[in-house]
């Protein structure tokens, strides 16, 4: 009778226990789905190589210590961001990164420094339906990453770097901005632009509509791959932007407009 106890005892706690060991890899791919969401990781050597050090939306970073002037690289995940000091509790220059950056020493600092090895303090945050989360922000930042920052369904996005890098604005079709110097301080500061749904735009050298144009109707990730008449290209030239729905309206009722190609 002891025997069969024991036994039956045995059998019991070896189903008890089943559930809980085979819960354990679940739990394991939960949480390596949730290392996609928005998050921030450094590491020590370009290409993403080195020690890792990763931070989520909202982290506050005042001094690296170890870490201190030693990243040289980004990776960002989700919709987060990650500002970047030069110096300890959010002082000196800084900047925005909201994208990978294999590379910081090709990240420009002040005159002939560069990013890498530089950073001594970050802030993370993250956008949510174009409204900025955490507390990445700073009163010297304030203005230059406005609320409408996302994927607009017709319209368009600029950047201040190519390949849709740096800071970001997007306009929705029907814009006219006659001086983009009043419309987030963007007159000669653009460098890519993307474009959503059947949106063109016209884009001119000079404020009101004057000057030269192009008609874009497509992504261009380099504006200085696109050669200008009577000047290099047209990477920081544009000071003025009409956007449209309609595809067919500009390109053939502004003699002076040229489409992109």
């Amino acid at each position: 009778m002891k025997t069969f106890s024991g036994l039956a005892l045995g059998v019991l706690l070896g189903l008890s226990l089943a559930p809980q060991l085979s819960a354990a890899p679940q739990f394991e791919r939960s949480r390596d789905q949730n290392q996609d969401r928005d998050r921030v990781c450094v590491y020590q050597d370009i290409n993403y190589q080195g020690w890792e050090e990763c931070y989520s939306a909202g982290d506050e970073v005042a001094d690296l210590k170890k870490h201190r002037n030693a990243i040289s690289s980004i990776r960002v995940y989700g919709r987060a961001r990650v500002t970047v000091y030069e110096n300890e509790d959010f002082e000196g220059k800084s900047a925005e990164f909201s994208s990978d950056v294999r590379d910081l020493g090709l990240r420009s600092l002040a005159g002939s420094k560069s990013w890498s090895d530089r950073i001594q303090s970050l802030r993370v945050g993250s956008d949510f339906n174009g409204q900025a989360n955490g507390r990445d922000r700073n009163r010297d930042q304030s203005n230059r990453f406005p609320a409408q920052r996302q994927q607009v369904n017709d319209g368009i996005c600029v950047y201040d770097r190519p390949d849709y890098e740096g800071r970001e604005q997007c306009w929705s079709t029907g814009s006219d901005l006659s001086d983009l110097g009043r419309s987030g301080d963007w007159s000669d500061k653009i460098s890519s632009i993307r474009v959503f749904g059947r949106t063109t735009a016209v884009v001119y050298r000079d404020i009101g509509f004057n000057g030269d144009s192009i008609t874009v109707d497509r992504d261009i990730p380099d504006l200085s791959r696109v050669s200008g008449r009577g000047f290099k290209n047209w990477d920081r030239q544009i000071s003025s932007v009409q956007i449209d729905g309609d595809r067919g309206r500009f390109g053939t009722s502004r003699s002076r407009n040229r489409r992109w190609r």
